[in-house]
């Protein structure tokens, strides 16, 4: 393919710019996606559209996209389940009674969330089933609520070896020679020399007990938020008031089940699939419902998630389009002309944190850049170990910032507010803990 150049940056621009105006996400996905195979047959003389869906089909039949937009809709299933069960009631007045204001159960959230380390999707559909319902009943913002569980969600998970973040990032740092050579141990404890050095999952941390205590101002678009709460503006039609009539048992079991499952098995699909069951033989055999309204209830919470998984489904669209469109190669072009060994770690950082946040991946882009970052961190004698903490933290800010990024999608959709309200309310402290970071490491580049 010829030399694209400064183009292939322009579909992500345009996704940027028509989700600020539009606030619809997949009307700018969509616009993205299509501008970028429009730009590719141009250069390469394919016919547009067989170009357009031979890569639509292509992410479509993808296992790991399937899997992913099952576990969305089955977690759709579950939650209209639990529910129904009364369960999500019994859970919020038991919380209920120890916290009774918004700070001790916004608290309460985050420690839960930092607490749930495993997995981030594990995380955030765990925390979202505790606190939702307790939330709208004490009128807390939902969009509170989602920035408090995603700030828990992957930047807890860096920050423990036994996580499924890190796990994937141990190993693929492990397999570059240069890596191996710094003679640290295995994998894991290689990675637990960079932990401390992950400055934005620590501080994306930190910065919610501040949010939550006030000590961080309440910027513009969250304080609107939660005035159209409190002006009555926003109607929580789908939640129903929290009676208390529930038994504990009917949530804590599938959701112990579902993160017990997830510990063992390491795989969400089949946790989820063991927390049905377990709704099942608990609702039927307690004569809670019957055969046909739970099979009603199930389809009805998968449908409820189809908006979310159109927004994932073009998520995962944009992605491959990217790719296809080379964007990383012309990132990483822009950026090594200003490569040394004092700047690395923060070019990396910034340069992963990019590339991250247009392609909305925050595991395959920076899994990418992994094999040309290392090799040049070597080449300029930058320190190894701030290198792969900033791949990391890139990696963070994507998930954390992006407004199309999986973990975003679910948050939003798991609190019951829009990825773009979610994405544009955090996105201040997002930022903060990105501005830090990056001083943090050009410091470090400096001194080290």
């Amino acid at each position: 393919m010829n030399d694209i150049g400064i183009l292939a940056i322009v579909p992500s621009i345009l996704v940027v710019i028509v989700a600020i105006k539009l606030k619809r996400p997949v009307a700018a996905l969509s616009l993205g996606c299509i501008s970028s195979y429009a730009i590719i047959a141009y250069f390469t003389g394919t016919n547009f559209p067989t170009l357009a869906l031979n890569s639509f089909f292509k992410v479509l039949t993808d296992r790991d996209n399937i899997k992913l937009i099952l576990i969305c809709g089955i977690f759709g299933s579950l939650i209209t389940l639990l529910n129904a069960s009364h369960g999500t009631d019994a859970i919020a007045s038991c919380i209920h009674k120890f916290c009774k204001k918004t700070t001790s159960v916004l608290l309460s959230a985050w420690v839960l969330g930092v607490s749930i380390f495993v997995d981030d999707y594990m995380n955030v559909m765990t925390v979202s089933s505790c606190f939702r319902k307790l939330c709208d009943k004490l009128h807390i913002s939902r969009a509170e609520l989602a920035y408090v569980i995603h700030s828990s969600g992957a930047p807890a998970c860096v920050l423990v070896p036994f996580s499924t973040w890190a796990i994937f990032f141990a190993e693929n740092f492990y397999e570059q020679e240069a890596v191996r050579e710094l003679h640290l141990g295995n994998s894991l404890g290689t990675y637990c020399h960079i932990i401390p050095y992950i400055f934005y999952a620590i501080l994306s941390i930190i910065l919610v007990p501040l949010f939550i205590l006030r000590i961080l101002p309440v910027f513009p678009a969250m304080k609107k938020e939660q005035m159209k709460l409190e002006s009555a503006d926003v109607i929580r039609e789908e939640s129903e008031p929290v009676t208390g009539t529930g038994r504990l048992i009917d949530f804590l079991l599938p959701i112990i089940t579902m993160i017990g499952m997830t510990i063992i098995s390491g795989d969400m699909f089949y946790s989820l699939l063991c927390a049905i069951f377990i709704c099942a033989v608990l609702y039927l055999f307690g004569k809670i419902m019957t055969v046909a309204r739970f099979m009603d209830l199930f389809v009805k919470g998968f449908s409820d998630m189809v908006p979310t998984l159109l927004v994932l489904l073009f998520a995962f669209y944009m992605k491959q389009a990217c790719n296809d469109i080379r964007l990383p190669e012309y990132i990483v072009s822009l950026f090594m002309p200003y490569v040394s060994a004092a700047f690395f770690p923060a070019i990396a950082f910034v340069m992963v944190s990019i590339l991250s946040f247009v392609t909305g991946d925050s595991w395959g882009i920076p899994s990418v850049c992994i094999a040309i970052i290392i090799p040049v961190a070597v080449a300029c004698n930058a320190n190894l170990i701030y290198t792969m903490a900033s791949v990391v933290s890139g990696a963070v800010f994507c998930s954390h910032a992006c407004f199309y990024s999986d973990a975003t999608i679910l948050t939003a959709s798991s609190c019951g507010i829009e990825p773009y309200i979610h994405a544009k309310t955090q996105i201040p402290y997002a930022m903060i803990a990105f501005l830090v970071s990056f001083c943090g490491y050009l410091l470090l580049g400096i001194l080290g």
